[in-house]
Protein backbone atom coordinates (compact mmCIF):
# COMPACT_ATOMS: atom_id res chain seq x y z
CA UNK A 1 0.00 0.00 0.00
CA UNK A 2 2.74 2.49 0.86
CA UNK A 3 3.94 2.22 -2.34
CA UNK A 4 1.75 0.77 -5.09
CA UNK A 5 -1.21 2.16 -3.23
CA UNK A 6 0.20 5.81 -2.15
CA UNK A 7 1.21 6.47 -6.02
CA UNK A 8 -1.82 5.71 -7.82
CA UNK A 9 -4.14 7.26 -5.04
CA UNK A 10 -1.68 10.33 -5.58
CA UNK A 11 -2.04 10.16 -9.42
CA UNK A 12 -6.04 9.74 -8.94
CA UNK A 13 -6.04 13.18 -6.72
CA UNK A 14 -3.90 14.70 -9.60
CA UNK A 15 -6.02 13.88 -12.18
CA UNK A 16 -9.00 16.20 -10.31
CA UNK A 17 -11.33 13.66 -11.86
CA UNK A 18 -14.65 14.26 -9.55
CA UNK A 19 -17.22 11.23 -8.17
CA UNK A 20 -19.20 10.19 -10.84
CA UNK A 21 -16.61 11.03 -14.01
CA UNK A 22 -14.81 8.63 -16.28
CA UNK A 23 -11.56 7.10 -15.88
CA UNK A 24 -9.41 5.39 -18.08
CA UNK A 25 -6.63 3.36 -16.38
CA UNK A 26 -4.17 1.56 -18.66
CA UNK A 27 -2.71 -1.48 -17.48
CA UNK A 28 -5.41 -1.82 -15.14
CA UNK A 29 -4.49 -5.43 -14.43
CA UNK A 30 -1.14 -5.10 -13.31
CA UNK A 31 0.63 -4.09 -9.59
CA UNK A 32 0.08 -0.52 -9.99
CA UNK A 33 -3.23 -1.11 -11.87
CA UNK A 34 -5.51 -2.94 -10.01
CA UNK A 35 -4.91 -1.09 -6.89
CA UNK A 36 -5.88 2.19 -9.03
CA UNK A 37 -8.90 0.49 -10.28
CA UNK A 38 -9.99 -0.04 -6.22
CA UNK A 39 -9.17 3.17 -5.42
CA UNK A 40 -10.42 4.79 -8.06
CA UNK A 41 -13.95 2.89 -8.49
CA UNK A 42 -14.28 2.55 -4.58
CA UNK A 43 -12.60 5.07 -2.86
CA UNK A 44 -13.42 7.80 -5.31
CA UNK A 45 -16.68 7.39 -6.78
CA UNK A 46 -15.48 7.26 -10.38
CA UNK A 47 -16.33 5.07 -13.38
CA UNK A 48 -13.90 3.17 -14.33
CA UNK A 49 -12.84 1.35 -17.70
CA UNK A 50 -10.14 -0.68 -17.39
CA UNK A 51 -7.77 -1.47 -20.29
CA UNK A 52 -5.00 -4.99 -20.46
CA UNK A 53 -5.06 -7.75 -22.03
CA UNK A 54 -7.83 -10.13 -21.66
CA UNK A 55 -6.27 -12.75 -19.61
CA UNK A 56 -6.50 -10.18 -16.60
CA UNK A 57 -10.31 -9.11 -17.18
CA UNK A 58 -11.85 -10.85 -14.10
CA UNK A 59 -9.53 -9.23 -11.76
CA UNK A 60 -10.07 -5.56 -12.91
CA UNK A 61 -13.64 -6.24 -13.00
CA UNK A 62 -13.38 -7.83 -9.63
CA UNK A 63 -11.82 -4.89 -8.58
CA UNK A 64 -14.48 -1.93 -9.53
CA UNK A 65 -14.13 -1.55 -13.13
CA UNK A 66 -17.69 -0.34 -15.23
CA UNK A 67 -16.23 -1.30 -18.43
CA UNK A 68 -13.06 -3.54 -19.59
CA UNK A 69 -11.09 -3.47 -23.07
CA UNK A 70 -9.22 -5.74 -24.32
CA UNK A 71 -6.17 -3.92 -25.43
CA UNK A 72 -4.86 -7.10 -27.75
CA UNK A 73 -8.24 -6.91 -29.52
CA UNK A 74 -7.68 -3.35 -30.80
CA UNK A 75 -5.95 -1.09 -32.82
CA UNK A 76 -5.02 2.73 -31.63
CA UNK A 77 -8.50 3.76 -33.67
CA UNK A 78 -10.23 1.08 -32.34
CA UNK A 79 -9.80 1.19 -28.71
CA UNK A 80 -10.24 5.44 -28.64
CA UNK A 81 -13.23 4.45 -30.37
CA UNK A 82 -14.44 1.87 -27.98
CA UNK A 83 -13.63 4.21 -24.94
CA UNK A 84 -15.72 7.39 -26.64
CA UNK A 85 -18.87 4.64 -27.23
CA UNK A 86 -18.34 3.76 -23.46
CA UNK A 87 -18.56 7.28 -22.15
CA UNK A 88 -21.29 8.70 -24.16
CA UNK A 89 -18.77 10.09 -26.95
CA UNK A 90 -17.78 13.04 -24.77
CA UNK A 91 -14.23 10.49 -23.51
CA UNK A 92 -12.52 10.63 -20.18
CA UNK A 93 -12.11 13.24 -17.76
CA UNK A 94 -8.61 11.23 -16.61
CA UNK A 95 -6.20 8.57 -18.04
CA UNK A 96 -3.86 7.23 -15.08
CA UNK A 97 -1.37 5.17 -17.44
CA UNK A 98 0.24 2.28 -15.09
CA UNK A 99 1.87 0.41 -17.78
CA UNK A 100 5.45 1.02 -18.78
CA UNK A 101 4.14 1.30 -22.35
CA UNK A 102 4.95 3.84 -24.98
CA UNK A 103 1.78 2.64 -27.18
CA UNK A 104 -0.57 2.86 -24.34
CA UNK A 105 0.60 7.00 -23.38
CA UNK A 106 -0.13 7.55 -27.28
CA UNK A 107 -3.34 6.05 -27.24
CA UNK A 108 -4.33 7.81 -24.13
CA UNK A 109 -4.32 11.11 -25.91
CA UNK A 110 -7.19 10.25 -27.97
CA UNK A 111 -9.59 9.03 -24.96
CA UNK A 112 -9.35 12.58 -23.21
CA UNK A 113 -12.37 14.72 -23.33
CA UNK A 114 -12.09 18.47 -23.03
CA UNK A 115 -10.16 20.15 -20.30
CA UNK A 116 -9.17 16.27 -19.60
CA UNK A 117 -5.65 14.81 -17.86
CA UNK A 118 -3.34 12.55 -18.42
CA UNK A 119 -1.54 11.15 -15.80
CA UNK A 120 1.82 9.52 -15.94
CA UNK A 121 2.71 6.90 -13.36
CA UNK A 122 4.35 3.57 -15.45
CA UNK A 123 7.66 4.36 -17.05
CA UNK A 124 8.82 2.55 -20.55
CA UNK A 125 12.50 1.03 -20.49
CA UNK A 126 14.95 1.69 -23.01
CA UNK A 127 15.27 4.99 -24.90
CA UNK A 128 12.96 7.86 -23.98
CA UNK A 129 10.34 8.48 -26.74
CA UNK A 130 7.77 11.80 -25.83
CA UNK A 131 3.86 11.16 -26.00
CA UNK A 132 2.76 10.40 -28.66
CA UNK A 133 -0.20 12.59 -30.55
CA UNK A 134 0.26 15.07 -27.65
CA UNK A 135 0.52 17.80 -30.35
CA UNK A 136 -0.18 21.42 -28.70
CA UNK A 137 -2.44 22.65 -31.10
CA UNK A 138 -4.92 19.64 -29.81
CA UNK A 139 -4.22 20.52 -26.47
CA UNK A 140 -4.85 23.74 -26.84
CA UNK A 141 -8.42 22.42 -28.56
CA UNK A 142 -9.01 20.49 -26.03
CA UNK A 143 -7.79 22.07 -23.16
CA UNK A 144 -5.92 19.11 -22.33
CA UNK A 145 -3.25 18.73 -19.31
CA UNK A 146 -0.46 16.25 -18.93
CA UNK A 147 1.04 15.53 -15.75
CA UNK A 148 3.13 12.88 -13.48
CA UNK A 149 3.35 11.56 -10.41
CA UNK A 150 6.47 9.54 -8.75
CA UNK A 151 4.96 9.00 -5.02
CA UNK A 152 2.11 10.52 -3.05
CA UNK A 153 2.66 12.67 0.23
CA UNK A 154 1.96 11.73 3.99
CA UNK A 155 -1.52 12.90 3.85
CA UNK A 156 -1.88 10.42 0.89
CA UNK A 157 -0.47 7.22 2.91
CA UNK A 158 -2.41 7.91 5.35
CA UNK A 159 -5.68 7.83 3.89
CA UNK A 160 -4.65 5.07 1.60
CA UNK A 161 -4.09 3.16 4.44
CA UNK A 162 -7.40 3.81 6.05
CA UNK A 163 -9.01 2.28 2.87
CA UNK A 164 -7.08 -0.50 3.35
CA UNK A 165 -8.11 -0.80 7.01
CA UNK A 166 -11.94 -0.37 5.80
CA UNK A 167 -11.47 -3.14 3.44
CA UNK A 168 -11.81 -0.86 0.09
CA UNK A 169 -8.66 -1.72 -1.10
CA UNK A 170 -6.88 -5.49 -1.34
CA UNK A 171 -4.00 -6.68 -2.92
CA UNK A 172 -3.76 -9.56 -5.33
CA UNK A 173 -0.50 -11.11 -4.16
CA UNK A 174 1.04 -14.47 -5.43
CA UNK A 175 4.26 -16.30 -3.95
CA UNK A 176 6.45 -17.68 -6.12
CA UNK A 177 9.73 -19.10 -4.50
CA UNK A 178 13.24 -17.95 -5.80
CA UNK A 179 13.59 -20.31 -8.08
CA UNK A 180 10.80 -19.41 -10.12
CA UNK A 181 12.31 -15.34 -10.88
CA UNK A 182 12.70 -16.50 -14.38
CA UNK A 183 9.66 -17.35 -15.06
CA UNK A 184 7.73 -14.35 -13.77
CA UNK A 185 9.82 -11.78 -15.06
CA UNK A 186 8.83 -13.91 -18.53
CA UNK A 187 5.21 -13.57 -17.59
CA UNK A 188 5.69 -9.57 -17.06
CA UNK A 189 7.32 -9.29 -20.10
CA UNK A 190 4.16 -11.54 -21.67
CA UNK A 191 1.93 -8.98 -20.03
CA UNK A 192 0.60 -11.85 -18.41
CA UNK A 193 1.10 -11.07 -14.67
CA UNK A 194 -1.20 -10.62 -12.44
CA UNK A 195 -1.58 -8.52 -9.49
CA UNK A 196 1.71 -8.45 -7.73
CA UNK A 197 4.16 -11.55 -6.96
CA UNK A 198 6.26 -11.62 -3.74
CA UNK A 199 9.19 -13.76 -3.64
CA UNK A 200 10.13 -15.90 -1.02
CA UNK A 201 13.92 -16.16 -0.29
CA UNK A 202 14.06 -18.76 2.38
Amino acid sequence: MLCAGVTTYAALRKSAAKSGQWVVISGAGGGLGHIAVQLSSRGMAHRVIGIDAGSKESLIMECGAEHFIDVTKHDDQSIAEEVMKLTGGLGASAVIVCTASNKAYAQAMDFLRFGGTLVCVGMPEGKHVAVEKAYPAAMVAKQTTITAVAVGNRKDAMEVLEFAARGIVKTRVRVEKMEKLTEVFQEMADGKLIGRVVLDLQ
